[in-house]
């Protein structure tokens, strides 16, 4: 079923025969475990839409990290909706770590550090026996080494996964590129080793390599990139691909203290650099611990496509939603239906946020005039959560609320 929410998702209601083999070879891809952690940035998220406590959220889940930080506003109801259901396995073992363990230091054991052998021992018996068939079914199953999944805990969660394995080849081409990835998280922005391994990441993304690299569709299906938006993230950089994904890289390691940036912690080390309240995700920090435990059951896993499930919910009942970047994958008749939808289901003051592989909003398009006279971009606080957002990684971030 998975792999048929994602093709749907990637046709974009092209004929059979418009479907391209790099469309096809994605629909596959995408329905494997990619993101370990959430690329977009929570506490931007939040300054942008400034939740009112008591809030219902609608959000894609991805690895569910921002639909459990979210519960730091306080809502009454946050729905995390996925095309992908293995995503949806993973935020299912979070929110059972949190009924299952009493102490911050056992979570952080199993979902900060990820790399202890008692991890097995503990999936085995603490968390699998709170979990629901299918995510039991796919923690239990064994991947193409034929060893269960579970074990990813014990050995470096954040290693395994499409974008892990990916990351781990970038390091592979780093290292032997002799760049000093540590000195790229030197807290200092002036000292002379991470001065220079910025200047090597620079000069490795004018290479004849990382041009060939990034000319091959495939290269950003472990970055969850189909091919449509592929297109995107290029725009019209006179250096091509290669180029924006230099800059996004430069800006995910220059343009944030390394001090509280777990996303380029993440991007050089596969890891967080320890347990805590500092540079790690709001629900894996120590002073939300006891607050994830008890709102927990406010967080709802679901199974499906984002705009059928808006269509199911009640009028005016919804005070947010959080698409992530998936109008990028989406045609324009698509990205109509999904703002009918929100306008359905949304309050007068919802607020609705997303970001771009590119910096053009859709609803920008001529396309979509009809959403745009309805809809209005929040031009400061749209900027203000682009400037925040730590991942670097985007184009844009887009906040919209009726006019």
């Amino acid at each position: 079923m998975t792999e048929n929410l994602v093709l749907d998702a990637v046709r974009n209601r092209r004929d059979d025969a418009d479907i391209s083999f790099w469309d096809r070879l994605f629909a596959v891809w995408f329905q494997r475990l990619v993101y370990t952690q959430i690329w977009e940035d929570p506490v931007a998220d939040m300054a942008a839409l400034q939740l009112p406590e008591g809030a219902t959220v609608v959000t894609i889940s991805s690895g569910g990290c921002n639909a459990l930080s979210y519960l730091t506003a306080r809502p009454k109801q946050v729905y995390a909706v996925d095309l992908n259901e293995t995503h949806l396995a993973l935020l299912k073992l979070k929110l059972a770590g949190l009924r299952a363990y009493g102490s911050y230091s056992d979570f952080w054991r199993f979902f900060g550090a990820a790399n202890d052998p008692a991890n097995r021992a503990d999936y085995l018996g603490r968390l699998r026996p709170l979990l629901d068939t299918p995510a039991r079914d796919y923690w239990d199953g064994r991947d193409l080494t034929l060893q269960p999944r579970y074990r990813y805990f014990a050995d470096g969660f954040f290693r395994h996964g499409m974008l892990g394995s990916f990351i781990g080849f970038a390091h592979w081409v780093a290292d032997r590129c002799g760049i000093d990835r540590a000195a790229l998280l030197h807290p200092d922005p002036a000292n002379p080793d991470r001065v220079d391994a910025l200047l090597k990441v620079d000069a490795l993304f004018s290479s004849r390599l990382l041009r060939w690299l990034s000319a091959n569709p495939a290269l950003l299906f472990s970055l969850g990139i189909p091919p449509r938006q592929r297109v995107l993230l290029a725009g019209d950089a006179p250096g091509g691909l290669a180029d924006v994904l230099r800059q996004r890289l430069l800006r995910l390691l220059a343009d944030f203290s390394t001090a509280d940036n777990y996303f380029a912690w993440q991007a050089m080390q596969r890891r967080y650099p320890g347990p805590g309240d500092r540079c790690l995700p709001p629900y894996l920090q120590q002073q939300h611990f006891e607050q994830m435990r008890r709102d927990a059951g406010r967080v709802l896993p679901v199974h499906g496509n984002m705009r059928d499930f808006l269509r199911s919910l009640p009028r005016r009942s919804v005070d947010a939603v959080v698409l992530l970047d998936a109008q990028d994958w989406m045609a324009d008749a698509e990205i109509a239906e999904l703002w009918q939808a929100i306008d359905a289901c949304g309050s007068d003051s919802i607020r609705v946020l997303f970001r771009t592989a590119g910096t053009a909003s859709p609803l920008s398009a001529a396309a979509l005039g009809d959403v745009a006279q309805v809809w209005a971009r929040d031009e400061a606080r749209s900027a203000q959560a682009f400037e925040m957002d730590r991942s670097g990684i985007y184009g844009a971030v887009h906040l919209y609320q009726r006019r």
